[in-house]
């Protein structure tokens, strides 16, 4: 449900750009590249099935999606560590998640990965 209603709030705002004037989009071929943080959904599959559902019989209807996830990265304090942290390392749902330090051990908060990042349509 959550992957849903944040792919419902993507394609209105693509829709609208696509009803700009001077927008040409008739017969073209269209790419999504959407760039979202790791928290921002559960589930990959989820998110491009909620695409799909949600373009048919649109303009975007056959426009292909160019997910790309975002890591969630840790700064640890203690020892200098920076960087990325795999997949299921931090619960969604934490309003201010913390994980463990995969050099040292220290619990850290982590940033970014919250939200959309970036939405590009590249029309060909």
């Amino acid at each position: 449900m959550h992957e849903y209603a944040l792919m419902e709030e993507v394609v209105k705002s693509l829709l609208a750009k696509l009803a700009e004037p001077g927008v040409a989009a008739e017969g073209a071929e269209m790419e999504v590249v959407l760039k979202v943080g790791a928290l921002a959904i559960h589930s990959a599959a989820a998110t491009r099935q909620a695409y799909e559902v949600l373009v048919k019989g649109t303009k975007l209807e056959n426009s292909r999606l160019n997910l790309i996830v975002e890591p969630v990265t840790l700064a640890c304090p203690n020892c200098g560590f920076t960087g990325p942290l795999p997949e299921g390392a931090v619960d969604p749902h934490e309003q201010l998640p913390l994980a463990p330090c995969p050099q040292c051990g220290t619990l850290a908060p982590v940033t970014g990965s919250r939200g959309v990042e970036s939405i590009e349509l590249v029309i060909d």
